[in-house]
């Protein structure tokens, strides 16, 4: 996820009712916004997959150990 200033991509999505209460539920639990929320669950979807390795995206802008 983008934590730095810079221009993140944006998406919209719609929603079965059923995802959406979920993720809704889920962002007031974790206390995140429900776009935040959405994004991570996208992230770990594509980690699943093998198409994002993961903590790429916290990785960018860091200088090797």
């Amino acid at each position: 996820m983008n934590t730095d200033n810079t221009m993140s991509g944006r998406v919209n999505v719609v929603l079965t009712d059923e995802v959406y209460e979920l993720v809704k539920n889920l962002a007031g639990i974790e206390r995140r916004s429900q776009s935040q929320t959405a994004a991570i669950l996208i992230e770990e979807a594509l980690e699943a997959r093998n198409l994002l390795q993961k903590n790429s995206l916290t990785d960018k802008g860091k200088g090797a150990a």
